[in-house]
């Protein structure tokens, strides 16, 4: 479903910008796909001549084993002044970075340094958590995993000044998210996680982090053009090549590239997304998770554990996350990691039983055609079939389910309602609680799970569709709250317009109605304000920010309960008789609003 949506936008485009492909000696070569490297070289120089698929840039890397079989450069990678994408472009890896923490901690563990099935608090400073809700052990592989049970930091984790970004450990610190589920019970994608995951390796090493992985990956692989810090200060090289690289983002309906700028963004928690460098870099990268002798560990047995599956689909051994990097399945099952940032979107995966691997960089974090087309063409498509399942979409998967990797406490309560998915969906039943849906256009993998309090799930990769049967009663509640602050606002005008022409009549508990109108007002200003807050920090709320923001709800809220508890004791002491439906209506409106505040926590600034 994730590619669908992603070749419906790709679709939408409208131009291109100039191709230039390098294609490798062996374009006979044939790939899992079935097609030859050439034939790929050809579809990807199509692609970037197709009017309707406008893109920024796109560089493309196939290997096999330690051969290069394709490297493509397309487009510019700064427009205006006409500078094409080539070997010396660097593009931010985003959660590719992930990829470092698994490989340092599986060295660390062949070491005997790393349990990872220990509680990570033993290797931690005492006291480093301070929201945690639940006792459990809290192990390496649950980090791996993603399923500590954390949601969605909402602190900022990003800042566009270098002299503000914080040692890791403060980072960390100072954007840990809540713990909302035990540990091992729900998969939720966790920058948060694999950063911390990135401090244990620096606590049980010694080292610091990007020291850790210069050291023991990057040198030994001869990889002089890839910076890990989040100011790139560890590469002067890297430092000076990022700076030259635009971003863009693609209007879907007029075509036209919109320029971003440079969009230096520094990732503090930086371990799960600050890895910048060349294509060349990237596929010498996955060239040595492919290769035999495990040139990054001391064992080669250590390399296989890598790629065993540590979680699975469903009740079957279809793996799904193998030790921190995820098992996808195309024609083939694959390995790898993509990541995006505010500026760039990457994406490397390989099959180990051919040793092919395709490595992808562009500098559009809403993605391109490029990103989407590229890994079908090299490893195939999935198909019902992959599994012996029947011909036919005999299953359906109906209702209506929100994300798992959101925020489901405090102030960010409402935001998992926002993105909802609505299900109704013919699916391939392939057993074990495992599903197809999709079509020849590409398809996605889902599993059935139940959770120990017995709600139902979907499990959608790194993240799981949680069952909501209350969805629109809580979507109605969230409505109905906007709705009537239009409506408050409305009687309030109306209200001032009666006074100024002297037509406002006298009755009992009209201030406070009046004080109810105002306070339901505030509260949705401040709800969508907390919104706006968030957004324009890049998804990060200031501590103080969301303090002022809580104590407004809390204050909106008391008021709004007054306000209806002062119009019922009117209407129940029988002085106003007439006009009993603006007390009835005023209660339902402001009871209506302490709701909304409630149920969605809107005033909780203190633990999310």
């Amino acid at each position: 479903m994730k590619r669908i949506i992603a070749k419906i936008t790709a679709a939408l485009c409208a131009s291109a910008l100039f191709a230039v492909p390098v294609c490798a000696e062996d374009a006979g070569c044939v790939l899992p796909s079935g097609i030859t490297a050439g034939d790929l070289g050809n579809a990807l120089e199509k692609l970037g001549n197709d009017s309707n698929t406008p893109f920024a840039s796109a560089e493309v890397g196939v290997f096999r084993g330690g051969d290069v079989l394709y490297t493509g450069y397309f487009g510019n990678t700064d427009i205006e002044n006409d500078i094409a994408a080539d070997e010396n472009c660097v593009y931010e890896w985003g959660s590719i970075s992930k990829t470092f923490v698994w490989v340092s901690a599986m060295q660390l563990r062949e070491q005997g340094m790393l349990d990872l099935d220990a509680d990570i608090r033993t290797y931690l400073p005492e006291g480093f958590f301070q929201h945690l809700s639940f006792d459990e052990p809290i192990t390496f592989i649950n980090l791996m995993n993603h399923n500590v049970g954390w949601q969605e930091t909402v602190r900022p984790i990003e800042t566009k000044d270098d002299n503000a970004v914080l040692p890791l450990k403060e980072a960390l610190q100072a954007c840990e998210p809540a713990q909302i589920h035990r540990p091992g019970e729900v998969t939720a994608y966790s920058n948060y996680g694999a950063a911390l995951a990135g401090y244990v390796v620096e606590c049980v090493s010694g080292k610091d982090y990007c020291d850790y992985v210069h050291e023991n990956i990057l040198e030994p692989l001869g990889m002089s053009h890839t910076s890990v810090n989040p100011t790139h200060s560890d590469n002067p090289w890297v430092k000076e090549q990022r700076r030259k690289l635009k971003c863009y983002r693609a209007d879907p309906i007029s075509g036209k590239m919109t320029d971003l700028g440079s969009r230096l963004d520094h990732i503090m928690p930086y371990p799960a997304g600050a890895v910048t460098g060349t294509l060349a870099d990237m596929m010498t990268y996955g060239q040595a998770l492919v290769n035999d002798e495990a040139p990054l560990f001391r064992d080669p047995e250590t390399q296989k554990l890598l790629f065993t599956g540590t979680s699975f689909w469903g009740s079957s051994d279809i793996p799904n996350s193998c030790h921190g990097f995820w098992a996808e399945e195309y024609g083939v099952r694959t390995y790898g990691h993509s990541g995006a940032t505010n500026s760039c979107q990457a994406n490397l995966i390989f099959d180990p039983v051919s040793k092919t691997g395709l490595a992808v960089m562009i500098n559009e974090p809403n993605g391109n055609a490029f990103m989407y087309a590229a890994p079908e063409l090299v490893f195939g498509k999935l198909t019902p079939d992959r599994f012996a399942a029947s011909g036919t979409a005999g299953a359906r998967l109906t209702g209506y389910y929100t994300m798992s990797r959101s925020t489901y406490r405090g102030l960010y309560r409402f935001m998992p309602y926002l993105t909802a998915l609505s299900l109704d969906e013919p699916a391939y039943d392939i057993g074990n609680g495992v599903y197809l849906i999709g079509d020849e256009n590409g398809m996605q993998m889902l599993s059935d799970k139940t959770y120990p309090n017995g709600a139902k799930a979907l499990g959608y990769g790194s993240m799981e569709l949680i069952r909501d049967d209350g969805y629109i009663m809580e979507l109605l509640l969230l409505t109905l709250y906007a709705v009537l602050a239009v409506a408050a606002l409305y009687f309030i005008r109306i209200k001032r317009k009666l006074k100024k022409h002297g037509r406002k009549e006298p009755y009992s508990g009209s201030a406070s109605m009046t004080a109810g109108n105002i306070a339901l007002v505030g509260s949705v200003v401040t709800w969508l304000g907390s919104y706006v807050v968030y957004y324009a920090g890049n998804g990060g709320l200031p501590f103080a920010a969301g303090a002022v923001i809580g104590v407004l709800q809390m204050i909106c809220a008391a008021v709004c309960l007054f306000s209806a508890v002062r119009g019922i004791a009117a209407l129940a002491s029988g002085k106003e008789k007439t006009r009993p439906y603006r007390y009835i209506l005023n209660a339902a409106a402001n009871v209506t609003a302490v709701s909304a505040v409630a149920y969605f926590e809107m005033y909780m600034f203190w633990n999310c």
